[in-house]
């Protein structure tokens, strides 16, 4: 059921910050706080600047911002107006890769945050995983394997993306929105890492590997898809720091 204006939160007026991240700032609150929900209407640039009490240009530059952070969607035109956006992680998935990158955080950071998130979550998919998500796992797989074999296809960026899709689909198994949103950032990163070294010798290891960790998730062996995931984050791992010695590695 739709809800009606009075549903939403009464805002707040304020002094102590311009008027524009006042504004920006309580939506963003009341999100936070699940007094507005995917959907709700919140009305027209005239209507929010009547609700907050100030003029069009700081609505204007509050819905710009919250916009671009996916918060809110804005539609101009008859029956456009502003409403409180579905959840997106693309957008803010992208920005956090690139901003852990500004902040330094290098390669041996990133497997350790792998490690931590994968293994906890292939541990939960040997739990939870469903028939659809099987198939799906097995699909990743299926493309990797055929990089693998097929030299016409085969590129490194190809099978990167092909294996950490592998990788996606057994996190998103876990069903859990948080694991799978922090381990696309992850990828983002890990992609530049290993991207570098994927050669078709390195596909043919990864093949095994991935074999034997679905398996392991559809014989509900959570205790196994957890070792496995550790090992082969730890082999990844050992060669990418020989790989910074030597102009040939693999993975």
């Amino acid at each position: 059921m739709a809800r009606t204006r009075a549903d939403l939160p009464v805002w707040r007026a304020g002094r102590t910050e311009s008027t524009a991240m006042r504004v920006e700032k309580q939506i963003k609150e009341a999100v936070l706080d699940g007094k507005l929900l995917p959907g709700d209407f919140l009305g027209s640039e005239n209507d929010l600047a009547e609700q907050f009490q100030v003029s069009r240009l700081p609505i204007r530059e509050a819905m710009g911002r919250l916009q671009a952070l996916g918060v809110v969607d804005v539609r101009t035109g008859a029956g456009g107006g502003t409403r409180i956006a579905n959840g997106n992680d693309a957008p803010v998935v992208e920005a956090l890769a690139i901003q852990l990158k500004l902040m330094g955080v290098g390669s041996a950071e990133v497997f350790d945050a792998q490690v931590t998130i994968e293994a906890s979550a292939a541990e939960m998919a040997a739990k939870l995983a469903t028939s659809d998500d099987i198939a799906h796992m097995r699909a990743c797989l299926a493309q990797v394997e055929e990089l693998v074999s097929d030299q016409e296809a085969f590129t490194p960026e190809k099978l990167t993306n092909a294996s950490l899709a592998f990788h996606q689909s057994i996190v998103d198994a876990a069903h859990n929105q948080f694991l799978s949103s922090i381990m696309k950032a992850i990828s983002y990163v890990l992609y530049r890492s290993v991207n570098p070294y994927t050669t078709t010798a390195v596909g043919k290891r990864l093949v095994q590997r991935h074999r034997k960790l679905l398996a392991a998730i559809m014989a509900k062996d959570s205790a196994l898809a957890r070792q496995l995931v550790t090992e082969h984050v730890a082999k990844v791992r050992a060669k990418h720091g020989a790989a910074a010695k030597s102009p040939v590695a693999g993975n």
